[in-house]
């Protein structure tokens, strides 16, 4: 496909073009930088609960399915707290599978490498997404100045070594936040719908966009983008049915513990019991992953929220409503 074929096809659902070819080959510039010396076939960009990921694709790949027992070195004394006891005592995936079955065709072509190349490319669409969204207020230049901001002055660089469900799940979720912001509620909808297969918790990130969207008139945006919700939400709910018998139960309900050799399960809807003031202390202070210490870079939101609101009030309250839901809830979690 031609540049110019491409860039008429930008257009044609609503994304503007000028600017975004500099962003793009920052972002390359910044991949080139951070992938050089590294390793792509070890697996060594693989970390956290990455492998789990990564491990549900081999699975589906080699065994047909998502029973991770023949993929696990090591059985239970080193997996627990990282596999779900299935309805029939399978080892499923705690974590979400979506990600994990559309890495597939990277990993069939590529073997573990596919899965840096599917998370690059994330960050590749993440970028896209971004700039076209602060293309709906600001000029081109500032919106290419704005991401490249973000991603390459925040914790966002530590994504780019890796094969990351937060990119993947962000790209749904932005996405869908977009198609709602050029009234495309429906298939904005949708987006929010199939994320929620992708994180648990963006079931109650969509709640949030339909709550406020039931403020923008017309009115029927919430309807349609409620209608949209439901594909994604019913597959969410018969995947669950299908691995661990229950239609809300899902994989961090059913996660497989050892006390001495007896196996038991534990759901982390208890672990949302981190005092909130200790946890926004967290949030912002964490040498690790504090927002203030990895990305004091963000404090420019604050402000940026102002002209926002005066501007497109709506629009800022859908912006703060999401990150505001999502810092609290995670500073309940411990």
């Amino acid at each position: 496909m031609r540049v110019g074929e491409f860039t008429s096809r930008m257009r044609r659902i609503g994304v503007p073009w000028e600017g975004l070819p500099l962003l793009l080959a920052l972002l390359a510039g910044w991949l080139v930088v951070a992938l050089h010396g590294r390793e792509f076939r070890s697996g060594a960009f693989l970390v956290g609960d990455c492998p789990y990921y990564a491990s549900a694709t081999v699975s589906f790949q080699h065994d047909g399915d998502l029973d991770l027992q023949n993929q696990l070195r090591g059985g239970l004394a080193v997996h627990q707290r990282q596999v779900a006891l299935g309805q029939a005592g399978q080892w499923y995936p705690k974590h979400p599978v979506l990600m994990s079955i559309v890495a597939l065709p990277f990993y069939a072509a590529f073997g573990t490498a596919g899965f840096l190349l599917f998370n690059g490319l994330m960050m590749a669409l993440l970028v896209v997404i971004l700039w076209a969204i602060c293309r709906l207020y600001v000029s081109p230049g500032t919106a290419t100045a704005a991401v490249a901001l973000v991603v390459g002055g925040s914790f966002l660089r530590a994504y780019l070594y890796n094969f990351s469900p937060d990119l993947f799940s962000t790209v749904l979720v932005l996405a869908g936040v977009l198609l709602i912001l050029k009234r495309r509620c429906f298939s904005g909808g949708v987006a929010l719908g199939i994320s929620v297969l992708a994180k648990v918790t963006n079931l109650f990130v969509s709640l949030v966009v339909l709550s406020i969207l039931c403020l923008r008139r017309p009115r029927t945006g919430a309807l349609r983008t409620g209608a949209g919700l439901l594909p994604g939400v019913a597959a969410w709910m018969l995947l669950n049915l299908a691995m661990f018998g229950a239609p809300t139960t899902t994989g961090y309900d059913r996660t497989i513990v050892l006390q001495g050799d007896t196996l038991v399960t534990v759901s982390h809807r208890g672990f949302f019991d981190l005092p909130l003031l200790e946890g926004v202390r967290g949030q912002l202070l964490d040498p690790r992953v504090g927002i203030l210490t990895t990305s004091p870079l963000l404090l420019l939101a604050l402000p940026g929220l102002i002209p926002l609101f005066r501007r497109y009030r709506w629009d800022g309250l859908l912006f703060l409503g999401i990150s505001e839901f999502l810092f609290l809830l995670f500073s309940t979690y411990r």
